[in-house]
């Protein structure tokens, strides 16, 4: 009977689950449990200062900071004043003229002719069909001219006058008469324009009333 409890017991004490680990591999568990503990306390500590002088810097460029927008003024039916259009607009008409009439072929010279005509207002235009277009075209056909012009933006000049904006562009005019090379010339091209009531076409009313043409020295 004593045999039979013994082996009982014996049973019941290899069939308790036996722990692995020993004392030492439990201190070193919970030593790594406490580094990381310091770890993530010293982050958080870290973290508190940091967040606290970002938040300053950004409120420091937020309150210094300031946008400054140039929107011009938008198209609307009627007649607007040279004044209430930005200077980008009769720089642009002003620079579209010039192009069309000091840079050209013979071939395509008419058509940039009659294109920069549109443009035009009286007495201008009556000037333009006499001087450009009844004598300079038919030079520029007859001798087989080729004209180019550079402009130099630095010497690109505006003034305003009440309802009359004056647009001067200068730069060197290249000319080859029957494939013969000119000497290079610096020429002045000023535009002057004012407005009309505006159309599809012309969605500011900018037109030209006067232009000249000069040969500058240095």
């Amino acid at each position: 009977m004593g045999s039979k409890v013994k082996l009982a017991e014996k049973l019941i004490n290899d069939s308790n689950v036996v722990d692995a680990r020993n004392e030492n591999d439990t201190l070193k568990l919970w030593e790594n449990y406490r580094d990381q503990a310091l770890l993530w306390r010293a982050l958080a500590l870290l973290q508190i200062p940091t967040t606290l002088i970002l938040a300053i810097f950004a409120c420091y460029l937020w309150g210094t900071r300031s946008i400054t927008l140039n929107v011009p003024a938008k198209p609307q039916p009627g007649l607007y004043l040279a004044e209430e259009i930005h200077d980008s607009e009769f720089i642009s008409v002003a620079t579209e003229y010039i192009n069309l009439i000091a840079s050209y072929q013979p071939a395509v010279a008419r058509r940039q002719f009659l294109k920069a005509r549109e443009i035009l207002k009286e007495p201008m235009l009556e000037t333009f069909d006499k001087d450009m277009v009844g004598t300079e075209l038919k030079a520029i056909e007859n001798t087989n001219r080729t004209q180019l012009f550079f402009v130099d933006p630095t010497k690109t000049q505006i003034v305003r006058q009440d309802n009359y904006v004056t647009v001067s562009m200068t730069g060197e005019r290249l000319k080859l008469v029957a494939g013969k090379q000119l000497p290079v010339m610096l020429t002045k091209y000023t535009v002057v324009m004012t407005t009309i009531p505006r159309n599809t076409l012309n969605p500011y009313g900018i037109v030209i009333e006067n232009a000249m043409v000069e040969n500058v020295q240095e």
